[in-house]
């Protein structure tokens, strides 16, 4: 009878990378030969995958220099507790749980956590190698996801974008404030990193655009909350569905039926449909009078005669 050694984990089977296409053959030829960068792609579907392994540390703490108080800031009058945001059967779903702010004996000691210098010149050389091989409208890539991972530690900081945004952002049709925004950025750690120079433990999918605007609709709804110099005041479920309904603008996205909210801790719920969500956003649309469909009409009295004319 066979028995099982102890302490032996059976290996992980080793992903087969298909053929490199032409557009992969650039990009790691660019980064290779410009910027002294070994990535390893992958294309699955529009989406394009970069994955770039190294064994130098991407952050660092730093001291931070106190700034003054900005006098148009607004205080939060909120605390985010939760959000967590899907897209199902055609329509959005989001449940979170906000409590009023109080305050906290929590200061700032003067210390941030920041990229290493190593890491800032990695990041921006990838962008400029983006830059100068996928930006052709007639290049066949709709996302991409860029993960830059230290393998000697097993830290991951994974950016995940719409390539048109940074076609936007590149002849300044959108602010690049406004491209971050639209960033998934996310930092994860895990021992499956360590060691790992060909991406193994990376989960290689074709981005689905519904569910690239729910993780974006709820970074949103964070940044509303905790770094915007306009946090919620008084109704914090209208600033929710505000950035729901600008995020469905900026996208022209109108390929769903419903937007579904979940207030857990008062346990209000709320249905919204597409045409509700024009009523709310930063960027909701504005009444012009001046495009009414009315008619100016003229009354003509004439030879003992009354006639109209429209204008």
């Amino acid at each position: 009878m066979l028995s099982a050694v102890g302490g032996c984990t059976p290996k992980k089977p080793i992903k087969i990378a298909p053929p490199l296409t032409d557009l992969q053959k650039r990009f790691e030829l660019k980064c290779r030969k410009d910027y002294n960068i070994k990535v390893i792609t992958r294309l699955v579907g529009k989406t394009f995958w970069i994955y770039a392994p190294t064994d130098k540390p991407l952050f660092d703490f730093a001291a931070e220099t106190p700034s003054p108080p900005d006098p148009l800031k607004k205080p939060a009058k909120y605390n985010l507790l939760y959000i967590d945001g899907s897209y199902k059967d055609g329509s959005f779903n989001f449940e979170y749980d906000v409590i009023p702010k109080t305050k906290s004996d929590m200061q700032n000691e003067g210390i941030r956590n920041e990229g290493t210098d190593y890491f800032n010149k990695l990041y921006n050389n990838l962008f400029t190698a983006v830059t100068e091989t996928l930006l052709d409208p007639k290049t066949p890539v709709s996302f991409v996801v860029m993960a830059i991972t230290d393998i000697k530690k097993g830290i991951e900081a994974r950016y995940t974008f719409y390539l048109e945004d940074y076609r936007m952002a590149s002849v300044e049709g959108i602010p690049y404030d406004e491209f971050s925004k639209r960033v998934l950025q996310e930092s994860k750690g895990s021992t499956d990193y360590i060691g790992d120079a060909i991406g193994q433990h990376l989960e290689y999918t074709d981005i689905y655009m519904p569910d690239f605007l729910t993780k974006q609709m709820v970074n949103r709804i964070r940044f509303k909350f905790t770094q915007s110099d306009f946090p919620p005041q008084e109704n914090y479920e209208e600033a929710i569905i505000g950035c729901i309904a600008d995020t469905t603008r900026y996208y022209h996205f109108k390929d769903f039926k419903e937007v579904h909210t979940d207030d857990i801790r008062n346990k209000k719920k709320m249905i919204f449909s597409p045409k509700q969500l024009d009523f709310f956003g930063d960027d909701k649309p504005k009444d012009d009078d001046s495009k009414s469909n009315g008619k100016l009409i003229h009354i003509i009295f004439e030879d003992g005669k009354t006639t109209f004319k429209d204008q």
